[in-house]
């Protein structure tokens, strides 16, 4: 395949936004012979904001219930990567960089996620439950990722496990807060009480992840930002698993002034060690200020014990399809802000400071988890007393809508942005140099929206690699990918 395939591919949207067209020119031509028709199915699915949600009542509780979902498939070639690995929310890692082995070579292949991965879940609310002279509705949302290139739930635990051992790096395989479970990506319910805030217990997002989500100038690409690549970075404050909290509690609640300014904060806790449900304890908290043209955001993040599972044992068949698993204490800081100097125009840029600390247990035993082997049954702490690393996160980058000044390239946006990961030294009795490492990472993004459910992007994105942790005689140095996708919402 070669770069027509990409351009080909990111235009097969406006040949589909053609016949959906003349399928709605068709019905209005019909509905001016027989007004009384219902909108046909395709007219509903294309116009309507939620085009499966139903409203009813529970009694005298006005009420709903929607099902919601995301489709994205994209063509991506990446210069140096391990075969992809469908079971994960992305298929190739270019931010997680390349060793130099037999099986890493240059790949262009079908991927899921290439901006976002692909979900399904449904959600809903009971309204105008009264107390307090206030009204509260009873809210929940459930919500499973799958691939839909095979339809396998996202299984990152499972991808660990396939490199185990004597299959050591046999695929792409990371470390994820979505591990095979049916409702991976949420599972909460609680109540809304409007002025009085949110409060919910379930798995929710840290609110790391739910910023970045927001600040970040390429839209927490999946496959071609490091903030939507990696949740180490990109929600769970210096552990992936942590991008989700697990039976946690969280309080929410949006203050708006006079001027319609927001006010938002929140805080979340999870309730850690309980085999099956959570793993680690800790908590987030959020604060932020929004506006038309300006927005800022600011959280602090604090864990203990927090597991983090790993490929088992390279080169000894006894850990074959097991994982390993190590434990750490963290606190991270984050801090975001966006600018709009004009209506077209949206400047993002971030800093992110996360620290690595040995675990306040030292060994925690764990035979299985996300229905995987541990192998040696127990989880022990990372770094050894006395040790710690700090890390870093700076990027800045910038959004520009068409729309505003080309009223005919309504629809087409862009964005680019530049990112900068620096870990330092493990610093204690001793410095190990070896831990000491940058990426510089370049990621641009174009996508036009062609209607309420589908739009096309076309992404790039370069990782250069340095410093001690990325040795130039065993790793390559700049790992680059580009690709085309077609996404759908409804």
């Amino acid at each position: 395949m070669n770069i027509k395939h990409f351009f080909k591919l990111a235009l097969l949207p406006l040949i589909i936004n053609q016949a959906f067209a003349a399928q709605t020119q068709t019905t209005t031509d019909t509905s001016i012979i027989t007004t009384q028709e219902s909108p046909s199915l395709v007219s509903r699915f294309m116009n309507d904001d939620n085009p499966f949600r139903i409203n009813f009542d529970l009694g005298d509780h006005p009420s709903y219930f929607q099902v919601y979902g995301l489709v994205d498939i994209g063509l991506s070639h990446i210069n140096h990567s391990l075969p992809e690995n469908y079971e994960l929310a992305n298929n190739f890692y270019p931010y997680a960089g390349a060793k130099k082995t037999s099986r890493v070579t240059s790949r262009t292949n079908w991927v899921n996620g290439g901006w976002q991965g692909s979900r399904l879940g449904f959600k809903g609310e009971v309204a105008k439950l009264q107390a307090w002279d206030h009204d509260f509705k009873f809210i929940y949302q459930f919500e499973a990722g799958f691939n839909t290139l095979d339809m396998k739930l996202h299984d990152a635990a499972q991808t660990l496990a396939d490199n185990s051992g004597t299959n050591a790096n046999s695929s792409v395989s990371t470390n994820s807060s979505m591990n095979g479970e049916l409702f991976t990506r949420q599972a909460l319910a609680g109540v809304d009480g409007g002025s009085l805030g949110k409060l919910t217990y379930g798995t929710q997002y840290n609110p790391f992840f739910e910023i970045t989500v927001t600040y970040d100038p390429n839209g927490k690409a999946d496959s071609f930002s490091p903030l939507g690549e990696s949740g180490t970075v990109g929600g769970g404050g210096g552990v992936s698993e942590n991008s989700r909290m697990k039976n946690s509690l969280k309080y929410a609640n949006v203050y708006e002034t006079e001027d319609h300014d927001k006010i938002n904060y929140a805080i979340i806790n999870q309730f850690g060690n309980s085999a099956g449900t959570a793993h680690g304890n800790g908590y987030t908290t959020q604060l932020g200020y929004e506006s038309s043209a300006f927005g800022i955001q600011l959280a602090y993040d604090r864990f203990f014990d927090s597991v983090k599972s790993n490929s088992a044992a390279p080169g000894n068949p006894l850990a074959n399809d097991t994982i390993a698993v190590s434990l750490y204490n963290t606190q991270a800081v984050l801090l975001t802000g966006r600018w709009m100097p004009t209506k077209d125009l949206k400047l993002i840029g971030g800093m992110e400071w996360y620290q690595l600390q040995p675990s306040s247990s030292p060994s925690i035993s764990y035979h299985n988890i996300y229905d995987q082997t541990v192998f040696g049954g127990v989880a022990t702490s990372a770094l050894k007393p006395g040790f710690k690393q700090d890390n870093y996160v700076y990027y800045l980058g910038a959004n520009f809508d068409f729309a505003q000044r080309v009223p005919a390239l309504a629809g087409l946006t862009t964005s680019i942005g530049y990112y900068l990961t620096k870990a330092d030294a493990i610093e204690g009795p001793t410095v190990s140099t070896n831990s000491q490492g940058k990426i510089d990472t370049w990621t641009a993004m174009v996508d036009y929206k062609i209607n309420k459910r589908f739009d096309t992007y076309l992404a790039y994105t370069t990782n250069h690699f340095s410093g001690d942790k990325y040795p130039s005689a065993t790793n390559y140095t700049n790992v680059t990918s580009y690709g085309a996708g077609l996404r759908m919402k409804f």
